[in-house]
């Protein structure tokens, strides 16, 4: 018998007993106070979220909070105030002088104030990293509580198609001496905006 083979016999023979999986935790209740706590949340890492009761008001307000920018992709209706065209063949070099892009998120969790952003709301997909700020609208019917509800409804588990991430405030890194830098490779802002 050769070392492999006696190397194999041994593990065969040394297996642990085979133990059911867990079950998986069920995604906790959405509750009463979920805007404002996931407000909070995206303010506690960095980013900036209002909650507006209407989208009449939208475009004002992103004007006032980025009046200086020139550079701006919007793909939403709420702010057709686009200046630059971007599609999936857009060259990455072209996309390093956006100043403001504005998109639609489509799920927000509640417990760690990050933004599902589906590759059909996204241009481009380079866009939510290389612009200066970003902007993310969202609906208050999707917020789920917490990252088991957003697997649920996003069933990444089965083959679902396309690009897909999960933005959670703006760029930032810190280093051993526990000094943040906000900006420091990608968007000097978030602005999650709850409608």
């Amino acid at each position: 018998m050769s070392s492999r083979e006696r190397i194999l016999q041994a593990v065969r023979a040394n297996r642990p007993d085979r133990r059911a999986l867990p079950d998986l935790p069920v995604a906790g209740p959405l509750t009463a106070d979920a805007i404002p706590r996931f407000v909070a949340m995206v303010e506690s890492v960095g980013g900036r979220a209002v909650h507006a009761p209407s989208g009449s008001e939208l475009a004002a307000m992103i004007d006032h909070a980025y009046p200086d920018a020139r550079e701006i992709l919007s793909t939403v209706d709420e702010y057709p105030r686009s200046t630059v065209q971007v599609d999936h063949d857009t060259p990455r070099e072209a996309l390093q002088h956006i100043d403001l892009v504005v998109l639609r998120g489509s799920l927000g969790v509640v417990e760690n104030g990050a933004v599902w952003l589906a590759d059909d709301a996204l241009p481009h997909r380079a866009l939510p990293f290389v612009t200066t700020h970003l902007v993310l609208l969202l609906r208050a019917d999707q917020l789920v509580a917490d990252m088991h509800g957003a697997y649920a409804v996003l069933q990444l588990e089965h083959d679902t198609p396309g690009f897909g991430v999960l933005v959670s405030g703006p760029s930032k890194t810190a280093d051993i001496e526990r000094a943040l830098v906000i900006g420091a490779q990608g968007p000097r802002s978030l602005l999650v905006i709850v409608i």
